[in-house]
């Protein structure tokens, strides 16, 4: 009897101190706050392999966030809109209503547009991966990506440098392209250089033999194609098919096309070069080069992370604490370099590179 009850006693020690040591470690610590980014990305379609880049990217970007001492815990959402800016705004309202994000990524300017005046109602911060400059517009509007004005920059430089006089122009209707033609018609503007063909098509377009006959007896040195797959692997086909011997170039589309290899040995104007550490980095994890815009949604995250550990505040900070923290952001290390900041316009501006296709891969050239 003794020792049944010497046991039972044991047993209730145990207990009870167990129970107050789970009680002072929950105490010293306690669970973070969390801030979800939610990212909109084509994760199905003709380019799945553009939103998965950036998807990786991301859960980098987070692994590294996880790493750190920091007062919040971050976490991303996705949703797929399959490149349909009708399936974008769904996926906003799902963002916003079900998973309570603080932050929204979307991928190019045709999402960046229909979130834009969202964002703005709901006071929700939106970063687009996008070159239309109005997606910006408002207070919680932003861009993280190279800017018309770069591209369009290096590319008139290097027109001229290679004594290109005459230019056939191939884009399409979405915002982002409309806003390169337009500024590439501002930069040419005073030069040798004339556009003497202009193509503006709609998605779905398949049929391209008007337009390649045109393009044929237009007296152009070269084409510019501005375009999104598959019209743009499908224009290329009819283009050749048709025998036009007219030399190729791009402003980012080659790297828009999961078979770049169909433009070998072409050069063409890029957004700004990742970083060596982070393509490194993404290519050990993932066994191959990160893809357009992988570079930008690993920053998105790192730079809302930054501005939001920098506020003090001891509750959760909101939308708009967040983003005058965003405004002060202007030495950020990234995937894009160092020194990365947010200017007065909602823009973290990056350099423009000159690349070429060798051997069905992406080399930078300037």
């Amino acid at each position: 009897m003794k020792y049944k009850i010497i046991t039972l006693v044991s047993i209730i020690v145990i207990v009870v101190v167990g129970s107050v040591i789970y009680k002072e470690k929950s105490v010293d610590t306690p669970e973070k706050p969390v801030i979800k980014i939610g990212y909109i990305l084509p994760l199905s379609g003709n380019v799945a392999f553009l939103g998965e880049g950036v998807k990786n990217a991301v859960l980098l970007a987070v692994e590294e966030a996880q790493k750190k001492n920091t007062k919040y815990t971050y976490e991303a959402v996705f949703e797929d809109d399959g490149f349909v800016p009708a399936r974008t705004v769904s996926a906003f309202q799902k963002l916003v209503d079900y998973d309570k994000v603080q932050a929204v990524v979307t991928f190019a300017s045709a999402a960046g547009s229909a979130v834009n005046p969202l964002a703005e109602k709901n006071k929700i911060i939106h970063f687009g991966i996008a070159s239309d400059p109005n997606i910006a517009k408002g207070d919680y509007n932003f861009i993280n990506w190279t800017p018309p004005v770069e591209e369009i920059g290096l590319f008139v430089k290097e027109a001229e440098k290679r004594q290109i006089k005459k230019i056939a122009v191939f884009g399409q209707q979405i915002s982002g392209i409309t806003e390169m033609i337009k500024e590439l018609k501002k930069q040419i503007s005073g030069t040798d250089i004339e556009i003497v063909y202009e193509s503006v098509t709609s998605f779905g377009t398949k049929d391209f033999r008007t337009q390649v006959s045109q393009l044929k007896n237009s007296g152009a040195d070269y084409t510019v194609l501005m375009m999104f797959s598959p019209e743009l692997e499908v224009l290329t086909k009819q283009i050749r098919e048709a025998g036009v011997k007219i030399p190729l170039t791009s402003i980012e589309s080659f790297e828009l096309s999961d078979n770049p290899g169909m433009f070998e040995n072409l050069w063409y104007v890029n957004a700004a070069d990742p970083t060596s550490g982070f393509t490194k980095m993404y290519s050990d994890k993932f066994q191959k080069n990160p893809s357009i815009a992988t570079p930008n949604g690993y920053d998105i995250l790192g730079i809302i992370v930054e501005a939001t550990e920098s506020i003090e505040k001891k509750s959760l900070p909101n939308t708009s604490d967040i983003t005058q923290a965003l405004l002060r952001i202007n030495n950020y290390n990234g995937a894009l370099g160092n020194g990365l900041k947010i200017d007065a316009d909602g823009l973290v501006v990056s350099k423009a590179v000159l690349r070429i296709i060798q051997d069905g891969k992406s080399v930078t050239i300037q």
